[in-house]
């Protein structure tokens, strides 16, 4: 007796029927989900409707006490960022209150960011605690290094924290991490 598996779309429910065109969508994070979730989907379906770059603005919201409301994290395309102001550009918004914070830091004898201690340490994406984590920066030759000679510890650690892991089936993964020769 043989077993046939078949995949299908989980956007549409067609088959797929030739491997090379199974790709996956992982949802990181999701107002209504607790940990993130992989969708297996035709490449086609996705593909042009993905932005090749995208721009966000993570923003907390503290609420006036009068309002009673909890603070929000929240991620807005920095069109809507841009649309929260009608009156002013939201750079010229921007640029204005920078240098207002590096002038206020100074008259409390401080150096704007760098001299008050404000600033989150770099992360090291080559350490064994983060090597492999999505991040806006380029793949340093440590980091890929570091993947390449532990795969499975990383994706085990990034699989429990719940990030994407790294599939050397993945052609731009493969290249990224340097998971094959050419």
């Amino acid at each position: 007796m043989a077993t046939k598996q078949i995949k299908i779309s989980d956007l549409t429910g067609t088959e797929i029927r030739d491997e090379e065109n199974l790709a996956r969508l992982v949802i990181e994070e999701h107002p209504t989900l607790p940990d993130s979730v992989t969708l297996e989907v035709l490449a086609e379906e996705v593909e042009d409707k993905l932005p090749q770059e995208q721009n966000f603005v993570r923003v907390t919201y503290y609420p006036s006490d009068a309002s009673g409301g909890e603070e929000r994290t929240l991620v807005l395309s920095v069109e809507e960022f841009n649309d929260l102001s009608k009156e002013f550009d939201m750079e010229t918004i921007l640029t204005d209150a920078y240098r207002e914070q590096e002038r206020e830091g100074k008259r409390r004898g401080r150096r704007g960011r760098r001299g008050g201690g404000e600033r989150k340490p770099r992360v090291d994406y080559s350490s064994a605690e983060h090597a492999g984590e999505p991040h806006r920066g380029r793949i340093t030759d440590a980091e890929r290094e570091y993947v390449r000679e532990n795969l499975s510890e990383v994706n085990a650690r990034l699989e429990r924290d719940g990030h994407r892991t790294i599939d050397p089936e993945d052609p731009d993964m493969s290249e990224r991490y340097g998971l094959f020769s050419v």
